[in-house]
């Protein structure tokens, strides 16, 4: 099934992509700023991503420019879409000199978005089915460090904090924090190092984040 990554602020629009791509048998995953769309496309690898160019906290000018500098994501196909009007032309030659291989200006026509997605992937792009791992009210994706609470997604998470939440999820109790640093980082982790990773961790999981609990000795998920 093609992964695609959606960046886009509006999230009605990202509603619309969704239903669009979802019933033509993609998998789809979002993000809303720039950065969230950087680290994400670095953790997921996705097969195609579409862009917006108006995103909060990093353009799309500096994400495609930060993608192509990075050799696991120099060859994923960017299609960009904007409803920037002033010297479109300008942008778009730009943008393409970038290295992103298609622009598309809104307001987007899925039909069209879809036929574009297809002839950039192929009509016959297929990936294997990943591997699900489930624990309680666990599902999560190793492969693409995908995580879901009770049928809900709850978020695609960076390499670090997919650790730290995998050895939680497959500890019987409480897990000291010594160990999980000498599992993740080796003799050169800190507790520190733990504690930051564990911060976000719980950001990524928002509403689902009173399962991670502190302990006396370290860390305990309630799953």
């Amino acid at each position: 099934m093609p992964r695609i990554l959606s960046v886009e602020d509006d999230p009605d629009f990202q509603h619309l992509v969704s239903y669009a791509l979802r019933n033509q048998g993609f998998e789809v995953h979002y993000a809303f700023t720039g950065p969230e769309g950087h680290e994400k496309a670095l953790s997921l690898n996705p097969d195609l991503i579409l862009l917006d160019m108006m995103l909060p906290g990093l353009n799309g000018v500096e994400v495609v420019k930060r993608l192509k500098q990075k050799k696991a994501t120099r060859d994923i196909p960017i299609i960009v879409l904007t409803a920037y009007a002033a010297d479109a032309n300008f942008m778009e030659s730009g943008i393409m000199a970038l290295g992103a291989v298609e622009y598309m200006r809104k307001p987007v026509q899925m039909p069209e978005l879809v036929k574009t997605i297809k002839r950039l992937l192929g009509d016959t792009h297929t990936k294997p089915p990943f591997a699900l791992w489930k624990r309680g009210a666990f599902r999560i994706v190793p492969e693409t460090k995908s995580v879901w609470v009770d049928g809900h997604m709850v978020a695609n998470l960076p390499p670090k904090r997919f650790e730290v939440l995998f050895l939680l999820i497959q500890a019987d109790g409480e897990v000291p924090w010594q160990e999980l640093v000498e599992k993740i980082w080796g003799r050169d982790g800190t507790k520190n190092d733990l504690e930051k990773t564990v911060s976000r961790l719980r950001e990524d999981l928002g509403p689902e984040a009173h399962r991670l609990s502190t302990t006396r000795k370290g860390y305990q998920l309630i799953v």
